[in-house]
């Protein structure tokens, strides 16, 4: 018994060195888990804010096409429709160039059977351009491959 504290036996200092790095590797154990789940939590955060941008620019375009002269044209649509990207400040702007599919695609459409109505779908490859980098040690087959939102809108009687 130790003369400090009488109900404590002594350690020995053989005992004292072999747990001397326990704390580390609990510790390390500990934080691959949280890093997992916070990395989990922020990349499901940044698609969902990036899908919110992508429906926001698709209801964006849809209005200008409604306040637009009849008919719409695409150009000025997907003017609306960069503007609303670029103030995201998470997705890049589109160039507006249909000829060429590129990162984000904007789609003006009539509305089947429906002479006065519009359709604007924007489309964005998340996969080749993430708001975060894609970890390759982790499962990312969930991350979506491209995000995908449509806004329909009434027309004006021309």
């Amino acid at each position: 018994m130790s003369a400090l504290n009488p109900r404590r036996p002594r350690r020995s200092t053989r005992t004292a060195k072999r747990q001397r790095g326990i704390a580390a590797i609990e510790f390390a154990f500990v934080f691959i888990l949280l890093f997992i789940a916070l990395y989990g939590v922020v990349t499901f955060g940044a698609i969902f804010y990036t899908q919110q941008a992508i429906s926001r620019a698709a209801e964006e375009g849809a209005r200008a096409a409604m306040l637009m002269p009849q008919p719409p044209t695409q150009g000025n649509v997907c003017q609306a429709v960069s503007g609303s990207l670029a103030r995201s400040l998470a997705v890049p702007s589109s160039t507006c160039t249909s000829s060429t599919p590129g990162l984000i695609s904007i789609l003006l459409a009539a509305c089947p059977g429906e002479p006065s109505c519009a359709v604007v779908t924007v489309t964005y490859r998340y996969k080749d351009n993430p708001i975060l980098p894609l970890v390759s040690l982790f499962d990312t087959s969930w991350v979506p491959d491209q995000l995908r939102s449509s806004a329909t809108v009434a027309l004006k009687a021309s």
